[in-house]
């Protein structure tokens, strides 16, 4: 029952509080800092070892560094510490016998909760964003999935924990539409966060959309520019206001490098490694500290681009909105309204594009401008068999027709084997595979390896498709629920470890006995399907890796876009500087501000 005052106490209540609104300070919230980490997105089969290793370094830091400040973790399914696991949510592959066998177990981490929207979205509205809303810094920390949504207003989208169990029962199913935009999260961030901001540093691929968080989609450029209001000139639309800015791996079109099932200390590159290293200061295999870490995501941010070598075009929220600008620049660079000053700086943008040289004189341009210097200078040594044509290259030469190549990224996949290829499984290997099977005829098939084998042709029978198609995400499905990997008190080490080597080595196995087979039919269709185990074809090299790049060179098409974004953004800075837009450069200020904000 509610206790009751008394109306004596009422009253004097009453009155303390008018006389306080009267004459005294209103009292404001206290300040909180908060740090929030959310990876994990996706499925079993697509969350990876290496997200893991990310995510528990994090968590790490956390509870070593900042155990007195609230902090949240948002991981896969949301197994934790120390409790039973709910399912295995982590894909990791293992060398065995010298091939790569898939695996799974569950990456616990202290206080993990899962990274669903419901979870996220619940948590940040009830209880982060009240301890920041009163003048604190949300450094929050993305190292998940991403992706770009379709359509015309096309944004940068978080693929959350997608895998969902059914109620009551003991079945899961996949929930696509566990994703979170840029203008849902900025929504929810603006409802909550009072006076407190958000500084960010997020890793996945087609991250860089979520710059939008606190830098507009769209620039308008002044009437004043004109000789007359253009009837295209329209403001563009209002974003939620928002203190938020922080750091990319990549720009909001392109995937990122480092997500690896299977990550290897020599190996192992892109922002998802170079960031956290260098912020953390930890060897994000073993935990052990390699340094002090960086005072700031800023310091961060430029550590880790100068050694990043792969697809990855990492950027900063100001320079977001510098790019911004710089495409506002370059559609109105024809307008025959401009005024001659305005046609004079659209003439010095174009020839700063061209050349890479400025000419404004404000120290905190030159600041970047050096910074930038140090970044192509590494650049020209990722990519040295291209160096002098990057440096010297105008616009159109860095546009130009490079070619692609070193480490890839993201989470392309091509669509299945050719129609031939297909015929040739189902119409004569697949029969004659399967009738070996069945008679006890292959060779090292047995006890588990066996039972799986015969579901996969069970599952062919009916029209599934495990040998021909590529991205293998439906093998790699039977794998992880009928190894017995996905529930981790169950486990049958033994038993999970045959399937999952069957599954690795099943086309091989299937090659070497349709090479070898006595019926010419098979023989021949097994060519047809470059199945392994035939012979090779005359002037083929045996290995691709000796065709490969070096492990760390920069592919020049990544260099040159890199290049040619840094020489946009300072172009565009100085427009600016010299059309005295007051207002714009200050949202810059306030933007680099806050990109540096040192951690507490």
């Amino acid at each position: 029952m509610t206790p009751r005052l008394s109306p004596s106490l009422v009253l004097a209540g009453a009155l303390l509080a008018l006389a306080g609104c009267a004459s005294g300070p209103v009292v404001r919230e206290p300040a909180r800092d908060a740090f929030v980490l959310l990876s994990g997105g996706g499925t079993p089969l697509s969350n990876n070892y290496s997200q893991y290793l990310q995510a528990k370094a994090f968590a790490t830091y956390f509870q070593r560094r900042y155990a007195d400040r609230p902090h949240w973790v948002f991981f896969g399914v949301g197994n934790r510490e120390g409790e039973a696991p709910i399912l295995a949510d982590v894909r990791r592959q293992v060398r065995r016998d010298g091939r790569l066998v898939e695996s799974w177990l569950p990456g616990p981490l202290r206080d993990n909760r899962p990274a669903t929207r419901a979870s996220f979205l619940g948590a940040l509205r009830d209880e982060v964003l009240p301890m920041v809303r009163g003048g604190g810094t949300l450094y929050l920390f993305v190292g998940d999935h991403g992706t770009e949504s379709r359509g015309d207003n096309k944004e940068s989208v978080i693929t959350m924990w997608q895998l969902r169990k059914a109620e009551g029962r003991d079945s899961w199913s996949t929930d696509n539409a566990e994703t979170l935009g840029v203008a849902e999260l900025r929504r929810v961030l603006a409802e909550g966060i009072g006076r407190g901001r958000v500084v960010f540093v997020m890793t996945q691929c087609h991250s860089g959309g979520f710059h939008e968080l606190g830098s507009p989609r769209e620039v308008a450029p002044p009437v004043e520019w004109f000789d007359r209001r253009p009837a295209w000139l329209r403001p563009p639309a209002a974003a939620p206001a928002l203190s938020a800015a922080g750091f990319t791996a990549t720009d909001q079109a392109s995937p990122a490098a480092g997500c690896d099932p299977a990550p290897d200390p020599d190996t192992w590159a892109g922002y998802e490694r170079y960031v956290p290293e260098a912020l953390l200061g930890y060897d994000l295999f073993t935990l052990a500290e390699t340094g002090s870490g960086r005072r700031s995501l800023a310091e961060a941010h430029e550590a880790a681009t100068l050694v990043d070598a792969t697809i990855d075009k990492p950027r900063s929220t100001s320079e977001h909105f510098l790019e911004t600008w710089a495409r506002a620049i370059e559609r109105i660079a024809e307008d025959p309204a401009l005024t001659p000053r305005a046609a004079a700086a659209v003439t010095a943008y174009r020839w700063s594009v061209d050349t890479g040289r400025i000419a404004a004189a404000s120290p905190a341009l030159r600041e970047r401008e050096v910074q930038y210097a140090r970044f192509t200078r590494r650049i020209t040594e990722q990519a040295p068999s291209a160096g002098p044509r990057l440096v010297a290259g105008t616009r159109a030469g860095l546009e130009g027709d490079f070619p692609a190549g070193g480490r890839g990224g993201g989470s392309g996949r091509s669509r299945g084997g050719p129609d031939e290829a297909r015929r040739a499984w189902n119409e004569v290997v697949r029969p004659a595979w399967k009738k070996a099977v069945l008679a006890g005829e292959i060779p090292g098939l047995a006890a588990a390896a066996l039972g799986f084998e015969q579901r996969l042709l069970e599952l062919e029978d009916q029209g599934r498709n495990f040998m021909t198609s590529r991205g293998g995400d439906a093998l790699l499905n039977e794998m992880f629920w009928r190894s017995g990997y996905a529930r981790p008190a169950t486990l049958d080490v033994a038993k999970a470890e045959a399937v999952t080597s069957w599954g690795a080595m099943r086309r091989e196995k299937v090659g070497a006995w349709a090479h070898a087979s006595a019926d010419s039919s098979v023989r021949e269709a097994a060519t047809r399907m470059r199945l392994p185990g035939g012979a090779p074809a005359a002037g083929r090299v045996a290995s691709a890796a000796n065709s490969r790049p070096p492990a760390d060179a920069l592919d020049q098409r990544t260099a040159a876009a890199r290049i040619l974004f840094y020489r946009r953004v300072l172009a565009a800075w100085e427009f600016l500087e010299t059309m005295g837009h007051t207002a714009a450069l200050e949202q810059l200020r306030t933007l680099t501000a806050l990109e540096r904000t040192s951690l507490p």
